[in-house]
C-alpha cells in the first residue's frame, strides 16, 4: 500500500498525461496513481494504455458515465494510500505544491487545500472566471459562517479515511468540496489553506469548467445550490 494516492481526472488529455504522471513520481515518493477516464475521444485512452509498461498506476475507463465530480470520487473509492488527492492533469504546476501539503498532514492535519485568496495567493486568469470564483467564494463563506478563504480551488490532500466518511453527495464538477471543508471545520477536524498562485489561461488549453458562458453560468448556479443545500441540511 501506498502512503499518499493521486486521482487523475481525464477526459481528452492526449497532450498532457503522460507528462503529469512523470512530474507527479518524479515529486513525490511512496505515490500511488489513479487514473479515471469518460471514455475520451482523442487518443488520451490509448496513449495512458502504453504508459502502463513504463509506470505503474491504476487506470479505469468510464463509458456510461460522465462528469469531474463521480470520476474523482469513483477515484477515491479505488485508492488505498492514507492520504488522497486531486491534481489537474493541465496543470501540472499544482504537483509542486504536494510535498507542502503531504507535510501538513503529517504534522497532524487532516485537510490541507490550495488556496488563491489568502496572503501569497493570487488568480491570474482571465476577470470574468477570477471575478466569478472570488465572488462565489465570498457568499459561501458569509453564508455558511466558516473561515476558509477558497472553497472552490478542489486541489487537495487530505486523510483517506475521512473522505470516504463524509462525502455524501457528489455530482456535478467540484461543489462537493465546499460541502466537505464545511462538514471537516464543524466536526472540530484540523484543516489549513496553502497559498497558491493560478495561473492564467493558456490558449492551447480548453478550459473543462468554461467551454463556454453558459456552461459557465451553469456551474455557478450549481456551486451557489449546493450552498443552500448545506444551510438546508444543517
Amino acid at each position: 500500500m501506498k502512503n499518499i494516492s493521486i486521482i487523475l481526472c481525464t477526459f481528452n488529455e492526449v497532450n498532457h498525461i503522460e507528462e503529469t504522471i512523470k512530474l507527479i513520481l518524479k515529486t513525490l515518493n511512496d505515490v500511488e496513481i489513479i487514473i479515471v477516464d469518460d471514455n475520451s475521444t482523442d487518443g488520451t485512452i490509448e496513449i495512458i494504455n502504453n504508459l502502463k509498461s513504463r509506470y505503474d498506476f491504476k487506470f479505469l475507463v468510464r463509458k456510461d458515465e460522465r462528469g469531474l465530480a463521480s470520476a474523482q470520487k469513483k477515484g477515491f473509492e479505488m485508492s488505498s494510500g492514507n492520504y488522497v488527492g486531486t491534481i489537474d492533469v493541465n496543470s501540472r504546476d499544482q504537483i509542486s505544491y504536494f510535498p507542502e501539503l503531504k507535510s501538513k498532514l503529517e504534522s497532524g492535519y487532516d485537510l490541507a487545500f490550495l488556496s488563491r485568496y489568502i496572503n501569497g495567493g493570487g488568480d491570474e486568469r482571465i476577470f470574468l472566471r477570477s471575478f466569478a470564483s472570488k465572488a462565489i467564494n465570498v457568499f459561501s463563506k458569509f453564508l455558511l459562517r466558516i473561515s476558509f478563504k477558497d472553497l472552490t480551488s478542489g486541489i487537495f490532500l487530505s486523510k483517506r479515511n475521512l473522505l470516504i466518511k463524509y462525502i455524501y453527495v457528489v455530482s456535478g464538477y467540484s461543489e462537493w468540496f465546499i460541502e466537505y471543508v464545511y462538514l471537516l471545520s464543524k466536526k472540530n477536524f484540523k484543516i489549513i489553506e496553502i497559498p497558491y498562485v493560478q495561473k492564467k489561461d493558456e490558449a492551447s488549453i480548453k478550459s473543462k469548467s468554461y467551454p463556454n458562458i453558459f456552461t459557465f453560468l451553469y456551474l455557478g448556479f450549481k456551486y451557489t445550490m449546493r450552498v443552500f443545500i448545506i444551510i438546508f441540511k444543517k
